[in-house]
C-alpha cells in the first residue's frame, strides 16, 4: 500500500466517527463517492478532516441546525453529501452520500457499471486512483 494510499485511508478512518454522527448510527452509509464527479466538494453540506468535528459546515446545514431539523449528535434530519478533507484546507477532497433507504446508496447500485466511473465504493475509489 503506498504512502498517499494509507494517509487517505487513516483520514477516511479518522472521518468515520464524525460521519457516524451525521448517519444516526448508520455503519455503512458512507462508504461510496461519485468518483466522476470533476469537483468533489460541489454540493457538499457538511466537510470533516481528520477529527471528529466538522471543519466546514454550508450556511444551509447551518440554518436547519440552528432550527432544530439536523441534529449533528444523532444525524436526526441529515441527508445528502458529506466531503472528506485529506489535505487540511477544509476543502472536501472526497464527497460520500447519506441518502436512500437506511441512509445509503444500495449496494447494486454501488457495484453496477464501469468499475472506476460513477458511483463507486471507496475501496474501488482508492483502486482506481492507485492504478
Amino acid at each position: 500500500m503506498s504512502v498517499l494510499r494509507s494517509s487517505r485511508a487513516a483520514a477516511v478512518l479518522g472521518a468515520t466517527a464524525g460521519l457516524v454522527l451525521v448517519s444516526s448510527g448508520v455503519a455503512s452509509a458512507h462508504e461510496c463517492d461519485n468518483i466522476s464527479k470533476q469537483n468533489q466538494a460541489a454540493g457538499v453540506q457538511i466537510v470533516f478532516g481528520d477529527g471528529d468535528a466538522p471543519v466546514w459546515i454550508s450556511a444551509g446545514l447551518q440554518k436547519r441546525i440552528d432550527a432544530g431539523l439536523v441534529d449533528l449528535e444523532t444525524g436526526d434530519g441529515f441527508h445528502g453529501l458529506i466531503g472528506i478533507d485529506f489535505d487540511g484546507d477544509d476543502v472536501a477532497d472526497v464527497a460520500t452520500y447519506i441518502v436512500g433507504p437506511d441512509g445509503e446508496i444500495p449496494k447494486q447500485a454501488q457495484d453496477n457499471g464501469a468499475p472506476c466511473a460513477g458511483v463507486v465504493n471507496f475501496e474501488a475509489l482508492f483502486a482506481c486512483m492507485d492504478g
